[in-house]
């Protein structure tokens, strides 16, 4: 990588695009994970918890550490999920 974030994530084999700048992206992460507290409302839920720590991943190097352990242990639990969760192949 050229020390620039990636625009998108790859969720489940979903794409879906990320905010330019860091500091959108660090409060879209934040956000989810705040809504995942507010889980007892309607749509908000657990489901954000993940979605946040991995849009957060983009950034931080703890997040991403975190992320990455969490995927090797699905991995090793459901491996016909991990297939689904691995970052598609660079072009280039």
């Amino acid at each position: 990588m050229d020390g620039q974030a990636p625009s998108r994530i790859v969720i489940l084999g979903r794409t879906f695009p990320l905010p330019r700048s860091r500091l959108r992206r660090r409060l879209l992460g934040w956000g989810f994970i705040g809504g995942g507290m507010l889980s007892f409302l309607p749509v908000l839920g657990p489901w954000m918890f993940p979605v946040g720590l991995w849009v957060l991943s983009v950034d931080s190097h703890r997040a991403r550490r975190m992320r990455r352990r969490l995927t090797i242990r699905v991995g090793r639990r459901w491996p016909r999920l991990n297939e689904r969760l691995k970052p598609p192949p660079a072009s280039g």
